[in-house]
């Protein structure tokens, strides 16, 4: 309930960013969009280096079975919570705490800011961005059930997702490490079941290996026609890495842009949501974490690298150099939501792991009820600005 509210005011909002004109490819014949998105992308290949045809692919389903607006963002609201849910399904099959995949949840949904005046990941883009996560986190939980004894025939369900996701937006290749340290934190020891191992891994590795060996020969020389996506190591890496990784944080765009908030609305919902929420979960009572403290670690490794590599992207990219602005970042934040998610939810499985000390337990206590009230406050502030942008009939404000 609580992560549904910070989603839906997705649906108070009018088409933004690209979405404004990519959903009037759906008024052209079928033949022409898939003639135009191939145009596209040899474009980009032959200007940028990029090689993404399965977002085109995803794109020209999405725009021809969701034309009108209504359908569109309720699309993106039921994406946005699958991966949060995903994210919580993830930590549960690693910890096996349903009070750890709660908490990871919701630290996810407190991270979940929309930026409709720019650059938003979360509520425009037809989605790609959740799309991908979804499908990255889905081949990982397969890959992990292959480990831990499930079919070889597992591997078809590593496969697709991955190279699905791959294909779509270069970002999920750069999630394979984070991937791989989860994978290993919850399987058997390498040495002794190599070939299970093999089974999960090879999947993900060979479509990244062809991923990556295909945008290099693309990068080969330099593109001097449209350079945004090139590396430039001698420009502002480390202001605008700063202003990316920042942005991941909760309440970046109202702290660092001055957003308005509207704190009676905050604690209204915190009384309405948050306090039950809390009293029904009761985190004072859960006994000591069932993950291995090398887990919590993994979880911790894994959330760094997620939160890190996307900024550090930004950080060498001339366009995010020249253009990004300090608590907005760049539409792959829910990338990084995650990665703060998962980092904070390693934390936490420390914590727990020192239960029933009443110190541990009171640390954990406090540390739930930071994220869930954080999570119901992110839900206020984007109850506020999609009021804002859209004021009445049109709007939920």
């Amino acid at each position: 309930m609580v992560v549904t509210l910070v989603a839906l005011p997705i649906m108070g909002l009018p088409y933004s960013a690209d979405d404004t004109f990519n959903r009037n490819q759906a008024l052209q014949p079928f033949l022409d969009q898939v003639r135009g998105a191939w145009d596209i992308n040899l474009a980009w290949m032959r200007n940028q280096g990029r090689f993404f045809p399965g977002g085109s692919l995803y794109g020209l389903i999405v725009w021809n079975a969701l034309p009108s607006r209504a359908a569109y963002m309720t699309y993106l609201v039921l994406l946005n919570i699958v991966c949060v849910v995903l994210v919580s399904y993830v930590v549960w099959q690693v910890a096996r705490s349903r009070y750890l995949a709660a908490f990871a949840g919701f630290a996810v949904g407190m991270c979940m800011q929309l930026r409709y005046v720019s650059f938003d990941g979360l509520a425009s883009f037809t989605g790609l961005v959740q799309y991908t996560l979804t499908l990255t986190l889905i081949a990982g939980l397969a890959a992990g059930h292959i480990c831990r004894g499930g079919s070889r025939w597992w591997s078809l369900v590593v496969l697709v997702p991955w190279s699905l996701a791959i294909t779509a937006y270069e970002v999920s290749l750069l999630m394979l490490p984070a991937i791989l340290l989860l994978i290993w934190a919850i399987g058997p020891p390498i040495r002794e079941n190599w070939r299970r191992w093999s089974w999960a891994t090879l999947p993900l590795l060979v479509p990244a290996a062809l991923e990556f060996g295909v945008t290099m020969v693309l990068r080969q020389h330099p593109k001097s026609v449209v350079p945004a996506y090139q590396i430039d190591l001698g420009g502002p890496v480390l202001a605008t890495m700063a202003k990316q990784f920042t942005a991941a944080l909760p309440f970046a765009q109202s702290t660092l842009i001055d957003a308005p908030f509207d704190w009676r609305l905050g604690l209204m919902l915190v009384a309405a949501l948050a306090v039950p929420t809390i009293l029904a979960w009761r985190p004072w009572a859960a006994g000591p974490s069932s993950c291995r403290r090398r887990t919590s670690y993994a979880l911790i490794g894994a959330g760094a690298w997620a939160w890190l590599t996307p900024s550090l992207l930004a950080g060498v990219t001339v366009r995010w150099q020249e253009s990004l602005d300090w608590g907005v970042g760049y539409i792959y934040l829910p990338y990084e939501f995650v990665g703060l998610a998962l980092v904070l939810t390693g934390i936490a499985g420390i914590v727990r792991s020192y239960a029933p000390a009443p110190w541990a337990r009171v640390a954990f206590s406090v540390l739930f009820g930071i994220v869930l009230v954080a999570c119901v406050l992110t839900a206020a502030e984007n109850i506020l600005n999609v009021g804002t942008l859209v004021p009445g009939p049109a709007g939920p404000g």
